[in-house]
């Protein structure tokens, strides 16, 4: 039985642009961080990890999907418009809830939703 998914590690190029997105912009907590020349950051999230793990040549082909919950969906995307976060889709609303898109510096789309 699979209990959970753990960790999420996310492929990058702009390895210290998408560091300082994830911790400075979206607000995640930095739990580890690998030794140079290791490109290697894990974010503690909800009791989960997210990781990026750089050198890679950035976004391929076909989506990412990486969700992040919160609580005031409204509040959430302010305080990201505000951070400099681009927003690439509004809050919208879903049978299931909210959901707003940003996108970080390599181009990968991030759902920030809301049940």
């Amino acid at each position: 039985m699979i209990d959970k998914i753990d960790p999420v590690i996310l492929a990058v190029n702009r390895f210290e642009e998408c560091v300082d997105f994830y911790k400075e912009k979206l607000g995640l907590v930095q739990t580890h961080r690998g030794e140079p020349p290791d490109q290697f950051v894990t974010f503690n999230v909800g009791g989960g990890e997210f990781s990026l793990h750089g050198g890679y040549e950035g976004k391929k082909d076909g989506p990412i999907s990486i969700y992040f919950l919160t609580s005031d969906i409204d509040d959430e995307v302010a305080r990201l418009k505000g951070q400099g976060v681009k927003i690439v889709k509004s809050p919208e609303r879903f049978s299931w809830g909210w959901l707003a898109v940003a996108e970080d510096p390599d181009g990968n789309e991030i759902g920030i939703y809301q049940r």
